[in-house]
């Protein structure tokens, strides 16, 4: 049987016309099968757009999603997947709404499509409820043809030769997960006794338990397992798995494109029989970057790869409405130029142009191809980039075009200088500002206050055709963006997840190393790392500072903060360095920051631990109480974790163990204050 087609309405007004619309459709409906999601925080009924996240992997028959303040593309991306076939997706857009450039292109869009209907106030609604099919079942309970195929090699890869990945693909609404479900079902029948599934949350999976549980009768389900007899199907954290390293039957892993490359990689080494599923054009912005990417990594460490693309939609009908409408209006599908036409492309015949947001809001191929590079260049490209794209004020877009395409494109962000007071608050941790990354991170992290006074721009994306790199072509865009920025701009830097190639990358194209992350990036795994390049006398005297202060900080911060960073890495940045003996770094400023205001404690470490050599033998050390003594010789002195320094301390964690630390530092400050005076 044919599923019936979706239903979509947009429908514009007034705030108090809007919400009497959406009550009225909530009521005609079972308030189970209606998700009602709101950026107003005017109804118990809606949940707020922020936690749309909540009905992933859930169905409903309508959907309300209502903006009043501003389009989170990201949420309606991700929750008009939950509506089944016969539902209805009802967009109420307040008419207070700014006419922004991404709103007027997802309106036009939506005029492409003659089956969305637009209603304005005061026009009446037609009954929602001779829309909806009854009785109309999206769960699946027998496999469809495509999906046997795909479980017949899921099957394959447990009994057949080791180290023979498959690769699942799909987008939503395929029943991916669910052929998942019912695959580890049939291996455990089968005699099998775990099978390990892992992804970004337990949410991810739960439609995969839910259909291996359906196929194992009295089987146990709960939000991480399905146990079975003696067997299991069991959840893991990505990161809990290449700790404990358990043994499985087989490993699945469900929403890879979300999963760190290093981890994938791991996987690859340490597990000889695995799945890995991923979404291509989802809300998530993740899949074709991940098949760009990790199909190279499956070349190298298991060539006998094997890959699957589910194309029969399961949740809705074929050739759905709503689905080609997203598809458009968020450019899910967005795709660079075909390689052949540009094939006979050289570096000599490109044209480097600076382009206007009101350019790509007229003319939608360009805009597709430009958006397309970055969708397979990078692994988070998600619809909220497109607002970005369209509507930031202060953006800039490069790009180098042959024949009028699209080859590669290069997007900027203004950071200008701050107003000192606001400096100041940022310096002491008492601000985080929205944007300003690079001020902001040199403020914060490398203790520059002069970096306040530099104007910026930071590069937010880079991307050139993936079928044309390793020409020249993206140094080339470079140093055409550099060369268009030195009348407004005393710097240029970049912020990315480390790795050789970029690292050189960059360096050719004279930025500079000065500063590295403290966390690993959630995508990639690895460490960011920020580099600049100065334009301006002002800005060669801020890059060279920050140089100096890595390199005065990198022996300590090796140890303390970057004691996983790999040895390749090590010496790339240590070769590049800038040594100056007679450099000194003045740390009180840091010192009074961290003990009075609300500066971050990794952000004060070195500066901490070089003034506090010089305080143990100090008539103020000797005043502090015995526990005050301790927390800074373990902390400081010892870089002990926090949770070791808490247990032996006996404080709660980390936030006690900063609170006591910033006292007994400013204990030691005041104390030298009174001698001095």
């Amino acid at each position: 049987m044919s599923l019936p087609q979706r239903h979509c309405w947009i429908i514009q007004g007034d705030t108090e016309w809007l919400y009497q619309q959406a009550y009225a459709l909530y009521q005609s409906v079972s308030s189970s099968s209606c998700f009602w999601l709101s950026d107003a925080e005017h109804t118990n009924q809606a949940v707020h757009v922020k936690q749309a996240h909540q009905h992933l992997g859930q169905e409903c028959e309508l959907l309300l999603f209502e903006v009043s303040n501003k389009f989170d593309a990201d949420a309606f991306g991700a929750v008009v997947g939950c509506v089944k076939a016969g539902g209805t997706v009802v967009i109420l857009l307040n008419s207070t709404l700014s006419s922004t450039r991404w709103l007027r292109r997802f309106l036009r869009t939506a005029t492409d499509f003659p089956a969305i209907q637009q209603f304005h106030q005061p026009q009446s609604l037609p009954s929602i409820s001779k829309l909806h099919a009854k009785n109309i079942t999206t769960t699946i309970i027998e496999p469809t043809q495509e999906q046997e195929q795909a479980i017949a090699l899921v099957q394959r890869v447990v009994t057949g030769h080791r180290r023979r990945p498959l690769v699942l693909t799909a987008d939503r609404g395929r029943g991916k997960s669910a052929l998942l479900g019912m695959a580890a079902a049939e291996l455990l029948k089968a005699g099998k006794q775990h099978v390990l599934v892992t992804a970004p949350s337990p949410a991810n999976i739960q439609t995969l338990l839910f259909h291996a549980h359906q196929q194992l009768p009295s089987s146990k389900l709960s939000a991480t397992s399905v146990t079975w007899q003696d067997a299991m199907i069991e959840f893991m954290a990505p990161d809990a798995i290449l700790q404990a390293q358990p043994t499985t039957d087989l490993l699945i892993i469900d929403e890879a494109a979300a999963i760190p490359a290093n981890m994938l990689e791991q996987y690859l080494i340490q597990y000889s029989r695995l799945v890995f599923s991923s979404t291509i054009h989802g809300y998530e912005g993740t899949g074709r970057g991940f098949a760009l990417r990790f199909y190279k990594t499956l070349d190298k460490l298991a060539p006998d790869w094997r890959a699957l693309s589910l194309q029969q939609p399961i949740r809705w009908g074929e050739g759905d409405i709503v689905e080609q409408f997203c598809f458009a209006a968020l450019l899910l599908d967005a795709e660079p130029i075909d390689s052949q036409e540009i094939d006979a492309a050289t570096l000599n015949e490109l044209n480097y142009v600076q382009l206007e947001q009101g350019q790509l809001l007229n003319d939608e191929s360009l805009l597709r191809q430009v958006f397309g590079l970055m969708a397979l260049a990078h692994y988070r490209t998600r619809p909220s980039d497109l607002h970005m794209l369209l509507d930031q004020p202060d953006i800039r877009i490069g790009v180098l075009r042959f024949q009028g395409k699209a080859v590669a494109t290069l997007w900027t962000i203004a950071e200008p200088q701050l107003e000192d007071t606001l400096a100041q608050a940022v310096y002491d941790g008492q601000r985080r500002l929205k944007g300003h990354l690079l001020p902001q991170s040199l403020l914060v992290h490398t203790g520059i206050i002069d970096a306040a006074q530099c104007d910026y721009q930071r590069i937010s994306r880079i991307a050139v055709h993936p079928d044309f790199q390793q020409k020249g072509w993206g140094q080339y865009l470079l140093k055409c963006a550099v060369a268009e920025m030195t009348d407004d701009t005393d710097v240029v830097g970049v912020s990315f997840a480390m790795s050789e190639d970029l690292l050189h990358f960059w360096h050719k194209a004279g930025f500079e190393t000065v500063r590295l992350g403290q966390h690993r990036d959630e995508v990639s795994g690895s460490l960011s790392v920020m580099m600049l390049k100065a334009l301006t006398p002002r800005g060669q005297t801020l890059v060279d500072k920050a140089r100096k202060i890595l390199s005065c900080q990198w022996s300590f911060l090796l140890s303390r903060q970057w004691d996983e960073l790999d040895a390749e890495s090590v010496i790339q940045i240590s070769q590049t360095l800038l040594d100056d003996e007679t450099f000194s770094i003045d740390v009180l400023p840091q010192i009074q920051s961290f003990a009075f205001k609300q500066r971050p404690y990794e952000s004060s470490e070195w500066a901490l631990w070089q003034w506090f050599r010089s305080q143990l033998s100090s008539p103020g050390f000797e005043q502090l109480h015995k526990e005050q003594q301790q927390l800074l010789i373990m902390l400081i002195l010892q870089g002990l974790p926090f949770d070791k320094a808490a247990k032996q301390l006996k404080l709660s964690g980390r936030k006690q163990i900063i609170t006591q630390l910033r006292k007994a530092v400013s204990q030691l400050l005041d104390f030298e204050a009174d001698i001095s005076s």
